[in-house]
């Protein structure tokens, strides 16, 4: 076991005579090595703890490897040569080197929000109320500069969920990779749910209503038999057909069929 320079160890050693504790030795020395070096860094006399067993501690100045040898001269007791188990300080007591209150507020210092203030920000941006309410707020895909990738506005993966037999409706806004519309005039958009994403049967296609084409405006909606369901999720995307006969698939995810419980 690797030691700080600085990091006080401690070393124990048990002393029997005929099998018992051996108490009451004086003449007990502990030396200390360094893994690598020959002879011991330092010799300490050992203070009895009781029940046989006695300890010194030791502090190196180098970082290194420690192990500790006792030593008594007294021929009654069963071994005179006793190795020495080392235990740590105190974690992170040693090396304290300042009192803590001088490491609390500087002058940059910012004392933690209270819960009062983390809920007065997040009512501000959320709304009051439980922010673990279900519910679906508008996508906004974004296209790729060459049009064959789009993503969603910084979840470019975030899956689609319903209840089972819940009507849902989800406004969807298609921008360029500039953030600005792309002109959705005469174009046509088709969301498709699979069981599996090579299936040949789709679970349900369902036309998106493209009701502000300037820009870029289009909404999903599906009925309480759109979404009656075997509650799983399903590989789903929602392509573009554009008048010029180009296709994009602008959004690929899951369509996430939850149970419900009133049926």
């Amino acid at each position: 076991m690797i030691y700080r320079a600085g990091e006080t160890i401690t070393f124990v050693a048990y002393y029997t005579a005929s099998g018992q504790a051996k108490t009451g030795l004086t003449d007990i020395t502990a030396s200390v090595y360094k893994i690598g070096t020959a002879d011991p860094v330092a010799t300490i006399y050992a203070i009895e703890q009781g029940a046989g067993l006695y300890y010194v501690q030791f502090t190196p100045d180098s970082d290194g490897v420690y192990v500790c040898v006792f030593h008594t001269d007294s021929t009654d007791v069963d071994r005179q040569d006793v190795a020495g188990i080392a235990f740590r300080g105190i974690g992170g007591a040693n090396n304290l080197d300042a009192p803590i209150s001088s490491r609390l507020a500087s002058e940059d210092y910012q004392s933690p929000p209270t819960p009062e203030q983390i809920d007065e920000v997040l009512t501000s941006s959320h709304g009051a109320g439980s922010w673990q309410a279900v519910s679906i707020e508008p996508l906004v895909l974004r296209l790729a500069p060459d049009e064959i990738e789009a993503v969603l506005d910084s979840h470019s993966r975030r899956a689609i969920p319903v209840f089972r037999g819940d009507s849902l409706e989800v406004d969807i806004s298609v921008v360029d990779c500039a953030g600005a519309p792309v002109d959705l005039t005469d174009a046509t958009a088709k969301f498709t749910v699979r069981r599996r994403e090579d299936d040949e049967t789709a679970l349900l296609e369902k036309s998106l209503e493209i009701y502000d084409p300037s820009a870029g405006k289009m909404r999903l909606s599906l009925s309480p038999t759109d979404t009656d369901l075997e509650p799983a999720s399903y590989p789903a995307d929602i392509q573009i057909t554009f008048p010029d006969g180009r296709v994009k698939t602008v959004w690929k995810s899951e369509f996430v069929v939850r149970w419900d419980v009133g049926r």
